[in-house]
């Protein structure tokens, strides 16, 4: 990082707004801050840090302390840092919390702390972080280093330049390891831990599923089981072979009694048949009823053609009967009608006779008309020019209507042109009323938005506290039934150990040969697995306790933010005197409704219209005149027309009034006319179709009689035919037939039923002989005892293959865990193999062995050394060869890490000792040497973190003046290998060496900054 530009303003001394440009200083300065006690020379590292980070170099102060008591009330506290990093510029901006004065009003208000940082490209800002946590952590994120290791490492402040000397092994690893970037190592440390802890934890698993697969089958290890092996062996053979015996004899004795079972089913179904067939025979003589019954059915067949030829004539004799007599009865009605129409048509051709005298009256009303049309015309033209003159008279009226009512306009519009210059005047006043009056309306939202947030906000505050109590409660309950099942546990892993003892052997815990108190199991049975899922819960909640703790923090937090914009609205509406909402709103509508009003009242508009009136009431008065003439024309036209009309009328005396009662009557008698003519042709056309159709009514009768003829003579002879083979059967008369006639489908409906009955009777009759012929000198068998043998035997194979099962189960359960047994010896074997690679690896990565330096401190401690050599060439320049720094290898006591302590060699005495050891100005050189060297060996590794600036308050004035200028000759040689390096000293001897200073002048009214070349 180098410094390009620093702002300072109302911080610390300086109470005016101070500027220092590090550009005008050079390339790569080497300057002297100097100043008296108390002028604020320390203040420009503070402001520095302070941007940065939010603290100041030495953390005694925070940022609301450094506000300037000299600076003016109006002027905001706030650091302005530009600074050069890997040819990017950046700029940020820290205002810490202060109070400010309020805009209205007596007192303050409380301004939060604020910060941004931008990056600078083209001359354009572009923005990274906004608020001081995330500022903050950008800057440990682009500069490599946290507030702690930049004021050890870029800048040492007054009094801490021993820190980084005298650091112990783990504050220097954290220092040396974000500056080298070595996480790497880290996370090998780490993934070699976590992967022999999976190891050494699998081996454990495998260990209890040993000892649970022995306690399954109740053994205490592999040698009693291979025993039991071999002992239940013959036992089970034995037991097979005798179950297997009786599994036989059952399979008789079920022989012997299913054969008993079917003779004896054979015995019932003979009986069953007898029965059966003499139930069948019983129904013989109904089956004799339905022969006779098919034999009639039969014979009436042959009736049916000559009975059904005599129907069928006679139905058709009844139909040409009917139809005769219907015909005869439409010839009398159609006479009728034929007498009828020729009456009509004679009285018709007596009433078409007037026709001529109503011709003649037509022409004479056509005659008529022609004169009423003439008078007609010059009526309508009359009433045309009455229309003309009324229309004349309303327009003069209307023009004088008009004039009055412009006279009245003009004389309106003038005064309200007059009115509106005016009003005009107010109109910027009403503006600034009304922007005021919208700023108080954002504030008062802005209050009520806040109060609803803030209500919300602790709503979720006391819903957060409440689940953090939960989980607290969670924790707590998870940890203990943990605890509990994991002391169960234990302890019948002790009991465990102790049911294997016997009197004379050694304890594997203690070594003990006597064992007066052996361990005994607990009530409850706790596997492993169990103790592994409390702790997992214990873990979850431990996990949701800190989350819950985080979201009240959070939620609190947020609360804080909310309550302090609040009470700076607040107190900006106290000492404003805002109003309410309501009445704002109010003031806001009317104040907007008379801008409006305003706005619309353009003089110049009125003007124009004023003059358009003016123009209107010229042509409307000229037009008044033209109407005036036009009016008496209109009159003059009607009195011609009136004159005409009069003498027309008296020429007309036909009996009408108008032409319109002559049209009507020419319509009438024409119409007379068309009708009579067309009534007498329409009742012509009636009277001729009327003869026609009796003619063919009279044609279709004589048809009807001969088919009547027809059909009578073929009824007398089907029904002689008919009797004649009545006479001829065996049927008494016609109604005999008819009970004895039966459909085709009945009669075999019949037959079947017949059929089945014959054919159920032979098939009963073989049945009865068949079982006849099996049964033939066998007796009934009887069951009972059979049943009782058969149980009994049933008992006996039930108990054998209970034994069988049970020694069967036994020898698989013992197999099964056999073959378990060596698949986790050889997974344990694999598992002791593996952790005798990586659990070494971990415990020499983690310095658990030897020296017990990790392996992340073996290569710190190796860059220490890059740093050692460096510091050492120019610690033993400044002590004139006294010291040299070393990097102690001597195991730390106890069980405290080592590996990056110091010592320093003193030539004098040719011992090493501790750097503690070494006194003020020893140490400042020291310090400075490893700050130095520290920086060259960092810059000289691709990626590592450029520490091209150092900045050193005080420590100069230790040495004496030979060692003073090693010092500065030593910094000299580092400022021109590139380095910018800032120096805050009293020592008189530095004004001299150094030509560039930044002299910090102390005034009553605060201090100022000055550059002096």
């Amino acid at each position: 990082m180098r410094p390009l530009r620093l702002s300072i303003q109302a911080f610390g001394p300086f109470a005016g707004k101070e500027v220092v440009d590090f550009t005008s200083l050079g390339a790569s300065p080497l300057f002297l801050i100097n100043g008296p006690t108390g002028a604020g020379k320390s203040s420009i590292l503070d402001a520095i840090c302070f941007a940065l980070y939010g603290e100041t170099t030495g953390s005694e102060r925070t940022g609301d302390q450094m506000r300037c008591d000299y600076a003016d009330a109006e002027l905001v506290t706030e650091i302005e840092f530009e600074f050069e990093l890997a040819g990017r510029a950046y700029l940020v901006t820290r205002s810490p919390d202060q109070e400010t004065p309020k805009k209205r009003g007596e007192g303050t208000t409380k301004k939060a702390h604020s910060a941004t940082l931008v990056e600078i490209v083209d001359g354009e800002h572009k923005l990274l972080a906004n608020r001081p946590n995330p500022v903050a952590k950008a800057m440990v994120d682009l500069i490599g280093l946290d507030v702690k290791q930049f004021r050890q490492v870029m800048v040492i402040p007054q009094g801490k330049f021993r820190e980084l000397l005298v650091a112990n092994s783990k504050e220097r690893e954290q220092i040396f390891g974000q500056l080298f970037q070595t996480q790497i190592y880290t996370q090998i440390e780490r993934a070699l831990f976590e992967k022999a802890a999976g190891i050494r934890k699998e081996k454990d698993e495998f260990d209890n599923q040993i000892k649970g697969a022995l306690n399954v089958v109740s053994v205490a290890s592999e040698e009693e089981l291979k025993e039991e092996q071999e002992k239940l062996q013959p036992e089970l053979k034995q037991s097979e072979q005798s179950y297997q015996s009786l599994q036989q004899q059952l399979d008789e004795a079920k022989k012997q009694r299913n054969s008993a079972q079917e003779l004896k089913q054979k015995f019932v179904q003979k009986v069953e048949i007898e029965k059966a067939l003499t139930e069948h025979q019983s129904e013989l003589p109904n089956i004799e009823q339905l022969r006779q019954k098919r034999a009639k059915a039969r014979q009436a067949l042959t009736l049916d053609l000559p009975f059904n030829q005599w129907v069928s004539a006679t139905k058709q004799f009844e139909q040409a009967e009917k139809s005769v007599t219907e015909k005869q009865l439409l010839v009398v009605q159609t006479k009728a009608k034929v007498e009828q129409a020729e009456s009509l048509w004679q009285q018709a051709v007596k009433n078409v006779q007037v026709v001529p005298e109503l011709s003649q009256q037509l022409y004479q009303l056509e005659e008529i008309g022609k004169k009423y049309r003439i008078l007609d015309d010059k009526q309508k033209a009359l009433e045309t020019a009455k229309q003309a003159f009324t229309k004349a008279k309303v327009e003069e009226e209307s023009f004088e209507k008009q004039l009055k009512e412009l006279d009245t306009e003009i004389q309106s519009k003038r005064a309200e042109y007059e009115q509106t210059t005016h009003a005009v005047s107010s109109q910027d006043a009403k503006r600034l009323s009304l922007a005021n009056v919208v700023e108080q309306i954002k504030v008062r939202q802005s209050s009520e938005q806040l109060i609803e947030q803030q209500s919300k906000l602790k709503q979720a505050v006391a819903q957060s506290e409440k689940r953090y109590a939960e989980a607290q409660a969670a924790t707590a309950n998870a940890k203990k039934d943990a605890d509990r099942l994991e002391m169960i546990w234990h302890t019948n892993q002790a009991a465990e150990l102790a049911k294997s003892l016997s009197e004379g052997d050694a304890c594997p815990v203690c070594g003990s040969l006597e064992h007066p108190q052996l361990a005994s199991f607990t009530g409850d049975v706790v596997t492993r697995a169990e103790v592994k899922v409390a702790r997992d819960a214990q873990q979850l909640c431990a996990s949701n306790e800190l989350e819950a703790l985080k979201n009240h923090q959070s939620a609190a937090s947020n609360l804080g933010q909310i309550e302090r914009e609040l009470n700076q609205l607040l107190a900006k509406i106290s000492e404003q005197s805002i109003a309410e909402l309501a009445v704002l709103g109010q003031s806001k509508e009317t104040l907007e409704k008379e801008i409006q009003t305003l706005a619309s009242m353009q003089p110049q508009a009125l003007k124009a219209q004023l003059e358009a009136l003016e123009g209107r009431h010229l042509q409307t008065k000229a037009n008044l005149e033209k109407s005036i003439a036009g009016t008496a024309d209109s009159k003059h036209a009607m009195t011609v027309l009136e004159t005409e009309v009069a003498s027309l009328f008296e020429g007309v005396s036909s009996g009408f009034d108008n032409v319109e009662q002559v049209r009507a009557q020419y319509v009438a008698v024409k119409k007379q006319i068309e009708e009579l003519q067309k009534a007498e042709q329409q009742i012509q056309q009636q009277f001729a179709e009327t003869q026609k159709q009796l003619s063919a009514i009279e044609s279709s009768l004589n048809d009807a009689l001969a088919l009547q003829k027809q059909w009578s003579d073929e009824k007398q002879s089907t029904e002689k035919a008919w009797l004649e083979a009545l006479s001829a059967s065996s049927f008494e008369n016609q109604y005999a037939y008819l009970n004895a006639k039966m459909t085709e489908a009945a009669i075999a409906e019949l037959e079947s039923s017949i059929r089945q009955y014959e054919d159920k009777g032979a098939s009963l009759k073989t049945q009865l002989e068949s079982i006849n012929g099996e049964l033939k000198d066998k007796q009934q068998p009887e069951l009972e005892p059979l049943e009782q043998a058969l149980t009994a035997k049933l008992q006996q194979v039930e108990q054998a293959l209970q034994s069988y099962t049970r020694l069967r189960s036994r020898m698989d359960s013992l197999n099964q865990v056999q073959h378990k047994l060596s698949a986790l010896y050889a997974k344990n074997e694999e598992l002791e193999k593996a952790y005798q690679v990586f659990g070494t690896l971990s415990d020499i990565a983690t310095g658990k062995t030897g020296a017990r330096v990790s392996l992340h401190r073996f290569v710190l401690g190796v860059l220490l050394d890059d740093v050692l050599i460096q510091a050492s060439q120019r610690l033993q320049l400044m002590s004139k060869g006294r010291y040299l720094l070393k990097r102690k290898e001597d195991r730390a006591k106890g069980n405290s890490g080592s590996g990056l302590d110091l010592m320093v060699e003193d030539g004098y005495t040719g011992k090493w000792r501790d750097v503690a050891t070494l006194s003020g100005g020893e140490s400042f050189m020291a310090a400075l040497s490893l700050a130095l060297g520290l920086s060259d060996v960092v810059q000289s590794y691709s990626g590592g973190i450029r520490l091209d600036t150092l900045f050193i308050d005080e420590g100069f004035g230790s040495l004496d003046p030979e060692s003073l200028d090693l010092a500065i000759q030593t910094l000299i040689d580092l400022q021109q290998g590139g380095r910018t390096i800032g120096i805050i000293s009293h020592v008189s001897e530095l004004k001299e060496q150094i030509s560039l200073r930044l002299d910090v002048e102390a005034a009553r009214t605060g201090s100022s900054i000055k550059l002096v070349a």
